[in-house]
């Protein structure tokens, strides 16, 4: 009988496409990949790889069985999914990876929550970045993953992964308080801050190619003039005059910072937020709480820095 844990491996090499590459990827030693290969040859009774100098590759006996291993994947998914519901008391154990500012406005709350609706469950969480993600959940690492619309996300239709919306993150203005365009009420993209110093994070990053995206689309580059990563380091800046940001919602809420304005912008940035599993399962109950979380998530005032509701 074809062991699955072994089928997934042979699934990572394919997509990783060498033995060095899928064994860190699955935080395994080389060898150990080869001697789980060559078992699995043995259990399927057909070479599955075949050497080709440091290289291997999948032989067409592999493909043929790979064909037939997003869906065994998916049904063992459903199992697992349909004997957690059948388990008495509702319970479970969700390991759920998410990028910082998910964590903290959206993860924790939902947890929170959930420890009262449903004591049963047990939750695991990891910071996890976007480019990381996708990975952690094909390889097991992560049953959940909160991520958002970057490069990094599978493609529509990847028969490995189930996607589900989470909520759209508008971008808003950071401006400092004294600034000139602190007492209008909304502003606009092109019209109000292209000509202004921005504060960004470096390029490559998801929050550069979403700000970068939005202001190209709008007919303008932003003139950079401090990168930082870090979103404490920007309020710095911004409360210091020394320029101005458009900060993701999640970035800014629940922060008190003296001595800055946060604004609505028209034809702003937005990024999707989406929760990632793999295909078959079930995210819930984490997805409703998640959502519920990112419901309550507040909008720019019309006051310095005091948040709405």
């Amino acid at each position: 009988m074809i062991d699955v844990r072994r089928l997934q491996l042979l699934q990572a090499l394919e997509h990783h496409r060498t033995v060095a590459a899928t064994a860190e990827a699955l935080n395994v030693t080389p060898s150990a990949v080869s001697q789980q290969l060559a078992v699995l040859a043995r259990e399927a009774g057909v070479p599955l790889v075949e050497r080709q100098g440091r290289r291997f590759l999948l032989t067409g006996a592999a493909r043929v069985l790979l064909q037939r291993a997003h869906v065994i994947f998916a049904e063992m998914e459903r199992a697992t999914a349909d004997l957690a519901e059948f388990a008495e008391g509702d319970r479970g154990v969700i390991r759920v990876g998410s990028f910082s500012t998910g964590i903290s406005d959206l993860v924790a709350p939902a947890l929170a929550r959930l420890r009262t609706s449903h004591p049963g469950w047990s939750f695991e969480v990891v910071q996890a970045e976007p480019e990381e993600s996708a990975e952690m959940v094909r390889s097991g690492r992560l049953d959940v993953a909160l991520t958002m619309s970057t490069r990094h996300l599978p493609a529509a239709g990847d028969p490995d992964f189930r996607v589900d919306p989470v909520m759209v993150e508008l971008l808003d203005a950071i401006l400092p308080y004294q600034h000139p365009l602190s007492t209008r009420t909304s502003l606009h993209l092109a019209d109000d801050l292209s000509d202004q110093d921005w504060i960004m994070s470096a390029p490559g990053t998801a929050w550069h190619e979403c700000v970068s995206g939005a202001a190209n689309q709008a007919g303008f580059q932003p003139r950079v003039v401090h990168t930082v990563d870090d979103f404490s380091a920007v309020f710095s800046l911004v409360q210091a005059g020394l320029g101005i940001a458009l900060m993701p919602r999640l970035a800014w809420t629940g922060l008190h910072a003296p001595q800055i304005v946060v604004r609505g912008v028209r034809e702003t940035a937005r990024r999707h937020i989406v929760a990632l599993s793999r295909a078959g399962s079930t995210p819930e109950p984490l997805l409703t709480a998640i959502r519920e979380a990112a419901s309550k998530v507040p909008v720019p005032s019309v006051g310095p820095f005091a948040i709405a509701g």
